[in-house]
C-alpha cells in the first residue's frame, strides 16, 4: 500500500509579491479540487510558500492587531483622564495618523508585511505623545476652547516640539545611512513619516480639534459665568 507519494509541478515565471502570492492560491485551489475529485488529500508544496503564506490574511492581521493598539490605548486614556470625550478625541487623532501613515506607504510603494504591520502598531503607541500631553493642558486650563487650545500650545507645545518632534526626528536621521533597504524603507522612511504626521496632528490639526468641540475644563470653578456683571470692589461694603 503506498502511504504518501508526490510529483513535481512548475510555476509561470513569477516576477513579484503578488504573482507568488496568486500562484500559491492558484496551487491550492487546484490541490482542492483534485482532493474532492480523487477522494484523496492533495496538497502543494514549495519552500516559497513560508514565506508568502503570510500575505494571504496579512489585511486581517494587520486591522486586527491595529484596532486592539486603538482598544488599549483609548481604555488607558480613559482610565487616565476620567473623560469619554477626551480619549474619543485622542482615539480619532491617532486613527487618522493610522490611516496617514498607510497613504504614505502607498505613495512610497512600501509593501506591507510583517515588518510594516509591526510598525503601524508601534506608531499607535508613538503617536500617543503627540497627542496626550497636548490635550490634558487643554483640560488643566480654564477659559473659554479658544483660549484654552492657545493656552495648551503655549505651555505644552515647545516641550512637545523639542522633547518629542526633535529628538525622534534626529534619532530617525541617522537610519538614512543604513547600508541596508530594509532598514531605509523600513525604518527610516516610515519613522520619519510618523514623526511628521505625528506633528502635524498634534500641533497643528489637535489644537483646532479642541478649540472647535473639545471637552469641558476641570477648572470650571475658578470660571466666572456668561453675562454675569462684576461687582468692583469699592462698593462692596459691610
Amino acid at each position: 500500500m503506498i502511504q504518501a507519494s508526490s510529483f513535481r509541478t512548475y510555476h509561470s515565471p513569477l516576477s513579484g509579491q503578488m504573482d507568488y502570492v496568486n500562484a500559491m492560491r492558484a496551487a491550492r485551489d487546484f490541490s482542492s479540487r483534485v482532493s474532492d475529485s480523487l477522494k484523496i488529500q492533495v496538497f502543494p508544496y514549495s519552500v516559497y510558500y513560508i514565506f508568502f503564506e503570510q500575505y494571504l490574511h496579512i489585511w486581517k492581521t494587520a486591522w486586527t492587531i491595529i484596532a486592539i493598539g486603538l482598544g488599549a490605548v483609548f481604555i488607558i486614556c480613559l482610565v487616565i483622564t476620567c473623560s469619554l470625550w477626551t480619549s474619543a478625541i485622542i482615539l480619532l487623532v491617532l486613527s487618522m495618523i493610522v490611516v496617514d501613515m498607510m497613504g504614505v506607504m502607498a505613495i512610497l510603494k512600501i509593501q506591507l508585511n510583517a515588518i510594516s504591520v509591526v510598525n503601524l502598531v508601534m506608531s499607535v503607541g508613538i503617536a500617543v505623545e503627540f497627542c496626550v500631553h497636548i490635550t490634558h493642558a487643554f483640560l488643566v486650563n480654564g477659559g473659554d476652547r479658544g483660549s484654552r487650545a492657545k493656552a495648551a500650545l503655549c505651555t505644552m507645545g515647545a516641550s512637545v516640539f523639542s522633547g518629542i518632534t526633535l529628538t525622534k526626528l534626529v534619532g530617525v536621521i541617522v537610519l538614512s545611512f543604513a547600508k541596508s533597504r530594509v532598514f531605509v524603507v523600513y525604518y527610516f522612511q516610515m519613522y520619519l513619516a510618523l514623526v511628521l504626521i505625528g506633528f502635524l496632528h498634534g500641533l497643528v490639526f489637535l489644537p483646532v480639534l479642541l478649540s472647535i468641540c473639545g471637552p469641558p475644563s476641570r477648572c470650571d470653578s475658578d470660571e466666572k459665568p456668561e453675562n454675569q456683571p462684576t461687582i468692583p470692589a469699592e462698593t462692596i461694603s459691610s
